[in-house]
């Protein structure tokens, strides 16, 4: 099994040792650096490049979503989880805008919190309980957007996972997200991350518009 190598950055000692001690328990998962803060985090990310970035939003000087600009500004393809206290709609769609994979708060359970790594390794979305409806209304926004702030990606490559390529497939064939989660065994929140996912890989704001794509490229 391929190891998830992990960066973790939270100011609070104790809080960033316990996740530490967390993610050593679970097989598969790495711990290969830690920050006290987001310039040591922007230092670090460079310095180790890491699977996945854990890191806490609140930090004195340098907080989470400063340092995720700067970190995904010198490496797009990095993903990141933010995680914090607050359930805030203006953090959720700031990091969505900024290209962060996950946010989910740090009341959830341990196993939310492996999933949420697990998913985003994968590159995927992925937003604990009751966020998924603020991420989805933040995107909804999105189309309101003038249609020059999509740039058409043409028939460039876009690199699909084998689960995106089979749910979009399930999509363009008709089947609801609540049929797709059923046939997978999974939440009606993980399909609807998916979704989101195909599209901001495709750069579109509609689903027709990925599935589209998607047949020119013969992934479907």
């Amino acid at each position: 099994m391929k190891q998830i190598t992990l960066l973790i950055v939270d100011d609070h000692e104790i809080f960033r040792n316990g996740i530490v001690e967390l993610m050593n328990k679970e097989q598969g998962l790495d711990v290969i650096a830690t920050a006290s803060n987001g310039s040591e985090a922007i230092e670090m990310a460079s310095k180790v490049n890491p699977d996945v970035i854990i890191m806490d939003i609140s930090m004195p000087e340098v907080n989470g979503l400063e340092a995720s600009e700067r970190i995904l500004k010198d490496n797009p393809t990095q993903k990141i989880i933010l995680f914090s206290l607050y359930d805030n709609n203006e953090y959720i769609c700031e990091s969505l805008k900024l290209g962060v994979m996950g946010y989910i708060l740090k009341d959830s359970p341990n196993k939310v919190f492996i999933s949420a790594i697990k998913q985003v390794a994968e590159g995927m979305f992925f937003y604990s309980g009751a966020l998924t409806n603020a991420v989805i209304s933040e995107y909804r926004s999105l189309k309101n957007m003038k249609s020059s702030e999509y740039q058409d990606s043409g028939n460039e490559h876009v690199h699909l996972s084998s689960r995106e390529k089979e749910i979009l497939k399930y999509i363009k064939d008709g089947y609801t997200n609540k049929e797709i989660s059923q046939l997978y065994g999974v939440s009606l929140r993980t399909v609807e991350a998916h979704r989101l996912n195909i599209m901001r890989k495709f750069r579109v704001n509609q689903i027709d518009s990925a599935i589209e794509r998607a047949i020119k490229l013969e992934y479907i």
